[in-house]
């Protein structure tokens, strides 16, 4: 699409970087060779970066005619940021900056590997049959530093998923999603702000409507040791996903035995470790759910809340329940 003038974009692709240096050009070289009869943008957010990730950045900017642009956003020296806000509050400048009817997030160092996807998603989202889905989404491949490339979901039937359906039997990250532009109608607020990440989002999203899921693998999620989920223990990776079940249950209380069952083994393991750690041994999480007062995230790390139990058992009931749905929907075809 060399030397066509930029129009107004019906795509907006938002990449967040911070100290990338060593991948954030392939991941911007796989959008600009996207093969997309409609006009997109790109707006990459660096976080403060101590490498040369901003300089590449806005390299990259001098040379892709008007279809890139480059934020950046501060950091004062010797403060200890948190991480996970940091990250939320990229994403969202992003997002309030974004012209395109559909959006889609791409990780720094993640990249698009089939040069149809933003054109592939976009017709899904456009056909009138899908005007219930909020999204659209694929299936993508973990990427290892050996090489090696690895589904990421075992679901392999095309068809249309409820918000039920996916937070019980599916997880997808959000290189994986189209979605349509809604942070003008339904702009992200109280704890989501502070925590908005790959579950939450998708939470987020299916609220206002269905998920369209294929199962090709359009894109490569890179599963790198410095990366901010990689490199946390599992103690942490569980304190974090209790973050996402108090902003699940400030945005949709109804939902509960939903969040239940999708974070049953996360509140397990946190019981079993008891006595183990204390609260700031979770750390970022823990500061997170302090100062917002996601009282859900503090009771589960301190192990003293009167929900506990109830969670608990629904969370176990409902996950054999939903093993078993799965397993005959694959021996069906149906998942």
């Amino acid at each position: 699409m060399t030397g066509i003038p930029m129009e107004k974009p019906l795509i907006s692709v938002l990449v967040t970087a911070y100290d990338l240096e060593k991948y954030i050009e392939e991941c911007i070289e796989s959008v600009l060779s996207q093969e997309c009869p409609y006009p997109f943008e790109i707006l990459a957010g660096d976080d403060g970066s101590d490498d040369r990730t901003y300089e590449i950045l806005k390299s990259l900017e001098e040379r892709g005619e008007g279809r890139l642009k480059v934020f950046r956003m501060d950091r004062e020296q010797g403060v200890k940021y948190n991480r996970v806000e940091r990250s939320s509050a990229n994403r969202l400048f992003l997002l309030s900056k974004a012209e395109g009817r559909f959006v889609s997030f791409l990780d720094g160092d993640d990249i698009y590997t089939d040069k149809g996807r933003l054109r592939k998603m976009a017709d899904i989202l456009m056909d009138a049959e899908n005007k219930d889905c909020i999204l659209a989404a694929h299936n993508l491949d973990l990427l290892y530093d050996d090489g090696r490339r690895v589904p990421l979901s075992r679901a392999v039937k095309e068809r249309k998923i409820s918000l039920e359906e996916y937070w019980t039997s599916m997880f997808l990250q959000s290189d994986a999603v189209m979605f349509r532009n809604i942070y003008n109608e339904h702009r992200p607020e109280g704890r989501l702000i502070y925590s908005f990440d790959d579950n939450n989002i998708m939470f987020w999203l299916l609220l206002h409507g269905k998920m369209y899921y294929i199962p090709e693998r359009m894109a490569a999620y890179r599963q790198v040791g410095g990366s901010s989920w990689s490199a946390i223990d599992e103690l942490k990776k569980n304190a974090s996903n209790m973050i996402g079940y108090s902003v699940e249950r400030e945005l949709a209380p109804d939902k509960r035995k939903i969040s239940d069952i999708r974070h049953y083994k996360n509140l397990s393991f946190l019981c079993a470790a008891k006595g183990s750690f204390v609260p700031k041994d979770l750390d970022p999480f823990y500061t997170t759910a302090s100062d917002h007062g996601m009282k859900e995230a503090l009771e589960a790390y301190s192990l003293d809340g009167e929900w506990i139990k109830e969670s608990l058992r629904t969370g176990r009931i409902g996950n054999i329940s939903v093993r078993i749905r799965r397993s005959i929907k694959k021996m069906l075809g149906l998942f």
